[in-house]
């Protein structure tokens, strides 16, 4: 039987740049097997082969998307084996990672060397394009994120924070319930990504297991973030372990907590990634109602709406930039594609299965 399945991101076009949680996501693993060496679409390509491969297996997975094109993926996590096969296209910040073996696999023999030549040649200008397409959008998602500091301005000035501090509490409280006594593990990654295609959340499917979910509604600037990483906070002095998913458009604020051993969830549920409750075990959590200074929408609702209509302009500036970023990544990976041999990559995939399997039987193997 296939196990759960797991969707998120490991990296993010965000206001602060392309922001990478690698270090954290890997951290722990026995293993991580780096594709090095494949130009193009080959190691996304071979990443839905691997993932095909092992849908029907048993134990569960999770995969990593590509913040650019969520259709593509950059990895996946084999949970019960521990290993990770990793786009060594994102291994370019080399994350320390105590414990864990790294094994790189050279993959560039699945490529034809005199039209790589030829690709490398074809795509020198339009690299440099695409580099400089990407800083323009990160320039344009920090311009966005100083007009959402000015939205959130409003609602800042009228939190009360005595009742803030309260809810944090009585959330703790209630929830926080160790289940041993242990350290806590946490784990940091994205539960969405601004896409070429606009905001992508895979809210639904990382909290589709849990009993209780906790949909936290309010405006921007409603301290929503603050009560999560306080509740992080907690969690970890307390040995619950944790997973923190952080804002894909500002990874300095947090999103969702996923508290595995409790079964629960807790996360920001409003735009861009507004849920609703679905069934039995759902809650709404209206921070608005219960600590903002009620009348603050309607006393400030012009200069709300006006802000709201900057904003909302240039966040549809900042995806249009990452459109024109990936129609540029779209032409130099078609030149490297015909590079790539379709026999050899098969050969590649098969070798991979091969390798994980190898891993998984000497782990079985018990210690003298």
């Amino acid at each position: 039987m296939a196990g759960q399945e797991k969707h998120y991101f490991a990296r993010g076009n965000t206001a602060a740049g392309l922001y990478t949680l690698y270090d954290s996501v890997l951290n722990g693993l026995d293993t991580v097997i780096v594709i090095n060496g494949l130009a193009g679409s080959g190691p996304s390509r071979l990443l839905d082969e691997l993932a095909d491969a092992w849908r029907q297996t048993g134990g569960s997975k999770q995969y990593i998307h590509d913040a650019l094109d969520q259709d593509r993926l950059e990895g996946i996590v084999l949970e019960e084996t521990g290993v990770a096969i990793l786009d060594g296209n994102v291994w370019s910040a080399d994350p320390v990672l105590e414990g864990t073996e790294i094994r790189v696999l050279d993959a560039s023999r699945v490529q034809l060397g005199e039209l790589m030549k030829e690709a490398e040649a074809e795509t020198i200008e339009l690299k440099q394009e695409m580099a400089a397409i990407y800083n323009q959008a990160y320039e344009s998602f920090l311009k966005t994120l100083r007009i959402h500091d000015e939205w959130e301005k409003f609602y800042i000035e009228h939190l009360d924070r005595n009742s803030a501090n309260q809810l944090t509490a009585d959330l703790a409280e209630e929830y926080l319930i160790p289940t041993g006594s242990k350290e806590a593990r946490v784990t940091r990654r994205f539960l969405g990504a601004a896409t070429w295609q606009g905001a992508v959340d895979y809210v639904p499917n990382l909290t589709d297991s849990l009993a209780t979910r906790i949909f936290v509604k309010g405006r921007p600037g409603s301290g929503k973030s603050t009560m999560f990483k306080k509740l992080a906070k907690e969690a970890e002095a307390r040995g619950i372990d944790t997973e923190i998913y952080h804002c894909g458009f500002d990874p300095n604020s947090l999103d969702m907590l996923i508290f595995p051993e409790l079964s629960l969830g807790i996360f920001d549920s409003t735009a861009p990634h507004e849920h609703f409750p679905s069934r039995e075990g759902d809650s709404i959590l209206d921070v608005y109602e219960l600590a903002i200074q009620a009348g603050t929408d309607e006393a400030y609702a012009d200069e709300i709406e006006e802000i709201r209509s900057r904003y909302t302009a240039s966040m549809k500036q900042s995806i249009g930039l990452l459109a024109d970023a990936k129609r540029l990544r779209d032409e130099i990976w078609n030149a490297y594609d015909a590079a790539i041999g379709p026999a050899a990559l098969k050969a590649l995939v098969v070798e991979i299965i091969q390798q994980v399997e190898n891993l998984t039987n000497e782990a079985s193997i018990p210690n003298d």
